[in-house]
C-alpha cells in the first residue's frame, strides 16, 4: 500500500513520463508512437528487452503472442529508429554549455550462443579484451552536466552496428552523429575521446567543424614543431611540466605540461603535407605505492573559448577527462539492470530499433535525477535512505532509480496513466527537506 505523498508522487513520475515520450508524436505516426509507449513502459517495470517478457508486463486484454506480433510489425520498419534517434538528439541536446562533457564511446553486445541472428560478426569483449566473440558492435554518446551538488546524465545516441550490414563505416557514423549532435546544441559542449580515437581523420574533421575536443593520445604518431616532424615521445619528453594539480578525492597530484604542435592529417609523409593546430598535454601521476608512475598524453582543442591561457586549458583537460569513466558506468548499468546483452531479436533492422527503443526508456530514467532529493524523502526502503548516506543521491544513482520505477509504474499502462501535471515536481532545488532539524 502506498500513502497519499507517495501515491502523488507515482502520478508525477507517470506524467513526467508522458511528457517525456510527448515529443516524439510529431514524428511518429500514431501506431509507432503507441508503440514507443508500450515498450518503454514495458522496458522499465520488466528490466528486460526481450520482446516477449516485455508484453507480459502489459497487462493488455489480448494474448501475449498477438502484442509481440504487434511489437514486430514496428521493430520490422526501416526508418523508425532513424525517426527516434533524430528526436532524442535533439531533445537531448538542449542546454548544452562550454563546460557539458560530451562522451564517445564503443561498447559490445555478446552473443556467444547465438546462431541466427542477422549480422553476427566477430567483436571484442569488453571483460576480456579479446575478439574471439560473436556479437555486435555499439557506438554510444553521452552527456554529462555538473550540477554543482551532483551531476546530471543524459544519453543522447546509441548504434548498434554489423559492420559487415552498414553502408557506412563507424567513422562515417560518428561523423554522422557529430553533426547531428553540434547543430541541435549550437556547437556547445566539449567532445571526450578515449585512445581509441586518437585517429588523424577523426582530428582533422574536430578542427574542421570547429568542435571543442579532448583526445587521449597514444603516442604513437609523429608531430610537427618548428615545421619538423618529430618522435612523439621525443617531444612530449621536451614538453616541461611545471603545474602542479591536486586531483580532489585520491590524494595524488598531476605534474603537467602543454605545447603548441602540428599534427599532420595526410597518412604518410610527404613534402608539404596538410596538418592542424593542436595542443599537446602532458601529464605524469604522482608515484603510488609500489613507486610507479604513470604517463598520459592528450591532443586537445576549445575553438570555443580562443581566449583560453595555457594554464585554464591544462586544468579543464584534466578536469573534464576525468568524467569519461562516467560512461563506463552507463554501458554496466544498462548490461546488468536491462540485460543490454540478452537481447533476441533475428533481424538486424529489429535490434536496431530495439536498440532506440531501449535508449529513449533510459533518457526518460536518466532525467529523473534532478528529482532525486524528493524520491529519496517520500520512497527511503526503496531508495535505501538513511541519513549518513543520503548525499549518495549526488553520486550514480541510477540503480536506485531503476528499482523506484519498476515499482511505481508496476499497475500503469498505456490507457491508465496518469493524465494530469504534476507542478510540485517541477522544482529542481537540490535540497533534502528531511535532513533539516536533524533529519526529523
Amino acid at each position: 500500500m502506498f500513502n497519499k505523498q507517495q501515491t502523488q508522487t507515482k502520478e508525477s513520475l507517470q506524467v513526467k513520463f508522458r511528457q517525456f515520450i510527448q515529443c516524439f508524436k510529431t514524428s511518429l505516426t500514431l501506431p509507432e508512437y503507441n508503440y514507443l509507449q508500450d515498450s518503454c513502459l514495458g522496458i522499465l517495470k520488466g528490466h528486460t528487452v526481450i520482446n516477449n517478457r516485455i508484453a507480459q508486463k502489459l497487462f493488455e486484454p489480448i494474448t501475449v503472442k498477438k502484442t509481440c506480433e504487434r511489437f514486430t510489425r514496428h521493430l520490422n520498419k526501416e526508418d523508425l529508429g532513424k525517426k527516434m534517434q533524430s528526436v532524442m538528439i535533439s531533445k537531448q541536446s538542449r542546454g548544452f554549455d562550454l563546460e557539458t562533457g560530451i562522451i564517445v564511446d564503443e561498447s559490445d553486445i555478446i552473443k556467444s550462443k547465438a546462431k541466427k541472428m542477422e549480422g553476427l560478426q566477430t567483436t571484442r569483449d569488453g571483460s576480456t579484451g579479446k575478439h574471439d566473440q560473436l556479437g555486435y558492435a555499439l557506438l554510444n554518446i553521452i552527456a554529462y552536466q555538473d550540477r554543482g551538488q551532483g551531476y546530471e546524465i543524459k544519453p543522447i545516441s546509441s548504434d548498434l552496428i554489423a559492420r559487415d550490414l552498414e553502408l557506412d563505416s563507424v567513422s562515417q557514423i560518428l561523423e554522422d552523429r557529430l553533426v547531428e549532435i553540434t547543430l541541435a546544441s549550437g556547437n556547445k559542449g566539449v567532445y571526450l575521446f578515449d585512445r581509441g580515437y586518437d585517429d588523424r581523420n577523426l582530428c582533422g574533421f574536430l578542427h574542421q567543424n570547429g568542435l571543442n575536443y579532448i583526445i587521449r593520445s597514444t603516442g604513437a604518431r609523429n608531430l610537427i614543431v618548428n615545421g619538423e616532424e618529430q618522435n612523439f615521445i621525443e617531444v612530449a619528453k621536451s614538453v616541461k611540466l611545471d603545474m602542479t594539480i591536486s586531483l580532489k578525492g585520491s590524494g595524488q597530484y598531476i605534474s603537467c605540461g602543454i605545447k603548441r604542435v602540428k599534427l599532420r592529417l595526410n597518412p604518410h609523409p610527404i613534402k608539404n603535407p596538410d596538418t592542424i593546430d593542436t595542443w599537446l598535454i602532458v601529464s605524469r601521476f604522482s608515484p603510488n605505492k609500489d613507486g610507479k608512475e604513470g604517463y598520459f598524453y592528450f591532443l586537445c582543442d576549445f575553438p570555443g573559448q580562443p581566449h583560453l591561457s595555457s594554464n585554464a586549458i591544462v586544468k579543464k583537460a584534466i578536469r573534464m577527462y576525468r568524467i569519461r569513466w562516467k560512461i563506463e558506468e552507463v554501458h554496466r548499468h544498462l548490461k546488468q539492470e536491462y540485460g543490454w546483452e540478452k537481447i533476441q531479436l533475428s533481424s538486424y533492422i529489429r535490434l536496431k530499433n530495439m536498440n532506440q527503443v531501449l535508449l529513449v526508456a533510459m533518457g526518460y530514467l536518466y532525467s529523473l535525477k534532478k528529482y532525486a532529493y524528493r524520491l529519496i524523502t517520500v520512497f527511503p526502503s526503496i531508495m535505501k535512505y538513511s541519513n549518513k548516506k543520503w548525499q549518495q543521491i549526488y553520486d550514480f544513482v541510477y540503480y536506485k532509480l531503476s528499482a523506484l520505477i519498476e515499482v511505481c509504474l508496476s499497475s500503469v499502462t498505456r490507457y491508465n496513466i496518469c493524465p494530469y501535471a504534476g507542478n510540485w515536481l517541477l522544482k529542481e532545488q537540490l535540497e533534502i527537506p528531511c535532513i533539516k532539524n536533524g533529519g526529523m
